[in-house]
């Protein structure tokens, strides 16, 4: 029987000095496809390598244009260098897009392959290749016993098949990185959440920080809006010892603030989102809590035209918060002149 299931391009990793490429495919039926490219398995063809190198520019820069190429252009031909291939293994696989996914399908997927393109002539010659190592770091955040017994003192874990991934169109799922989420919580109910995923590349301590900052909002109790627009926490995905991201309770935004959103909306409606953030803001330094990135990119703007502060995951922003003062107070006032300043210009 014929499946039903697509796939697309959903990641890509470049390198700024080295010359080859990872991507990764995925199909609706839950198969992930990790493909590699070295122009060094180009054989005379000089065709092949000049579009490649085209493509490989416009990744790095993140430029939409170069030369009248587009990054549409470059998209395309990388995904249509491996779908003669990955059409052949979904259907030889022959399973139907799945219905009803959950984060696991997506963490823990059911079938992968490892790709390569090499390309004699001018003709492309993609070809499975027998590894076991894809090149890409398992996404999540491996912590100790007493870790995941403090957690459970103060929220709640899923694990990764409870958590119900949504899709706005059919053919992205399991393709785009989940975001809308829904899990059942404690009386039986959906709640619609934000999945973040941590950020990998300082390990674990970046994972902790973060949440020990959410151990504080949460157990602040911030009173319900009107009066805090502060994102909640719903949960950890975990599995064992294994933290895959966090679960934010949905803001139903309609755009980010930003200087373009400031100069668009009324006097009245900028004073409104100041005083929310002000407001939002206070309640967190009565508590002993840094905002830390400050910055209008961690701010959401509801449909209701409600201000909310996001991303609690420290760092800070140049242009917004100073390296010396990131984590402090100071920095937090910072960066909220200067949200106070594009809002009131």
């Amino acid at each position: 029987m014929a499946s039903d299931a697509n796939f697309d391009l959903a990641q890509w990793q470049v390198h700024e000095t080295e010359t080859d490429c990872a991507l990764v495919f995925r199909s609706t039926s839950g198969q992930v496809f990790y493909c590699h490219i070295w122009p060094e398995n180009f054989v005379q063809s000089p065709t092949v390598e000049e579009q490649y190198y085209k493509c490989l520019e416009i990744l790095r820069t993140g430029e939409v244009e170069i030369d009248g190429f587009y990054e549409e252009d470059a998209y395309d031909w990388l995904f249509q260098c491996f779908k003669p291939l990955i059409d052949e293994l979904v259907k030889a696989y022959g399973i139907n897009a799945i219905a009803h996914p959950t984060l696991a399908d997506y963490i823990f997927p059911k079938q992968s392959y490892n790709l390569q393109l090499g390309a004699v002539d001018n003709e492309l010659k993609p070809l499975v290749v027998k590894t076991t190592d894809h090149g890409w770091s398992r996404p999540a955040v491996k912590v100790d016993d007493d870790f995941v017994s403090e957690l459970d003192q103060w929220t709640r874990s899923y694990t990764p098949s409870e958590v119900h991934l949504c899709y706005d169109r059919p053919h992205g799922s399991l393709v785009k990185i989940p975001k809308r989420t829904f899990v059942i919580g404690e009386e039986e109910k959906p709640i619609v959440c934000f999945s973040k995923r941590f950020g990998l590349s300082f390990g674990s301590s970046h994972a902790k920080k973060e949440l020990e900052t959410m151990k504080k909002i949460t157990q602040a109790r911030f009173p319900s809006q009107p009066k805090a627009f502060i994102c909640q926490l719903v949960g950890v995905v975990r599995q064992k010892n294994e933290l895959f991201g966090m679960l934010f309770a949905w803001i139903d935004a309609k755009s980010v603030l930003s200087k373009a959103t400031a100069a668009k909306s009324p006097v009245p409606l900028r004073q409104r989102w100041l005083s929310q953030i002000n407001t939002s803001v206070q309640r967190l330094h009565e508590n002993g809590i840094i905002w830390g990135d400050v910055k209008a990119e961690n701010v959401l703007i509801d449909k209701n035209e409600n201000a909310w502060i996001i991303d609690f995951g420290g760092g800070y922003t140049p242009g917004w918060v100073d390296a010396d003062k990131a984590g402090t107070l100071e920095g937090d006032f910072q960066g909220m002149k200067k949200i106070s300043e594009m809002l009131c210009h």
